[in-house]
């Protein structure tokens, strides 16, 4: 016995009709027939008197309705719900700072448009606090670099790839050398994200590999006050290019550092294992739709080539 026999069955019994019921579950009449007729076989009972127009329910028919009744109506009411899940259900994103100002709005606008009654709450935080955000289950997903392969407990799905650059003030000397190594920012004070970045850790780490001297004068987790006291030329800075925009062509030097670090990626992190709902698997495919495959318009930078 499956549900489907019991669902097609319900509707004849409700309707009448063979033919009738096959049109409300959008079933050929042959297939509505087969499960009548696997029902009555399981059972060794007959359903409905065919004889009879329009067909009637026997006394056996009218015990199995009464019985089976309350499952089928369960099953309707579960799809409502989870229809109302999707229509109007809530969830927690995660995300860096940069992101939500400047790369999440779109997806969020676009994912709005179908979903009008889905509440989405956001919370901005640094890589190793989304990290916990998302074990803890206090966000359903964080967007943000990928967590480290040995940690089995996180599920990762690419979005995009950023490398790290350097940015400078308008006309600096570093802008004006072939090639920049991490000994050469050395004479300039260093502006950098807070300690819990993934950014800062990969830099702090490269400057100790290379026993490079610095000077950190300002640190904070706010991408765009970062880039308002490089432009003041309080010093220079290192981080992600995807947190660079057009607006910041003409207040910002660029110089690119992927001879020295790596491509990273930035995707959609979850807890293996934890149910995801229809809203956010909606919202996982507005943000595949939008931002897959992204990458910051910067090649009309100033930019200094890569290695020496």
């Amino acid at each position: 016995m499956e549900l489907r026999e019991l669902t097609s069955f319900y509707h004849v019994a409700r309707l009448r009709s063979v033919s009738k019921a096959a049109n409300r579950l959008e079933l050929g009449q042959p297939t509505v027939t087969t499960h009548l007729k696997k029902l009555e076989d399981e059972f060794g009972i007959m359903l409905f008197d065919r004889i009879k127009r329009p067909i009637q329910l026997t006394s056996d028919g009218r015990i199995f309705l009464e019985l089976i009744t309350p499952i089928v109506s369960s099953v309707d009411s579960l799809k409502t719900h989870m229809d109302y899940s999707e229509r109007r259900g809530s969830f927690v994103v995660g995300a860096y700072p940069d992101l939500i100002m400047h790369h999440l709005p779109n997806p969020i606008r676009a994912f709005w448009k179908d979903y009008p009654d889905v509440r989405l709450k956001l919370v901005a935080r640094s890589y190793s606090s989304l990290i916990q955000l998302v074990k803890s289950g206090e966000v359903d997903l964080a967007i943000c670099t990928a967590p480290a392969a040995e940690d089995t407990t996180l599920e990762f799905h690419k979005l995009f790839e950023y490398n790290i650059v350097m940015m400078t003030p308008p006309g600096h000397e570093l802008l004006s050398r072939p090639s920049v190594l991490l000994e050469d920012a050395a004479p300039w004070p260093l502006i950098l994200a807070g300690p819990e970045s993934l950014t800062r850790k990969r830099v702090e780490s490269a400057l100790r590999e290379q026993s490079v001297n610095y000077e950190v004068v300002l640190e904070m987790d706010n991408t765009e006050l970062i880039k308002q006291y490089v432009e003041l030329g309080m010093g220079i800075a290192i981080g992600s290019d995807f947190t660079l925009h057009p607006d910041d062509h003409d207040k910002l030097g660029v110089i690119r550092m992927d001879h020295i670090f790596p491509a990273a990626d930035i995707g959609i992190c979850t807890l293996k294992g934890k149910f995801v709902g229809r809203a956010v698997r909606n919202f996982i495919d507005t943000l595949n739709i939008e931002l897959e495959g992204f990458h910051p318009e910067v090649s009309d930078w100033n930019l200094s080539p890569r290695g020496r």
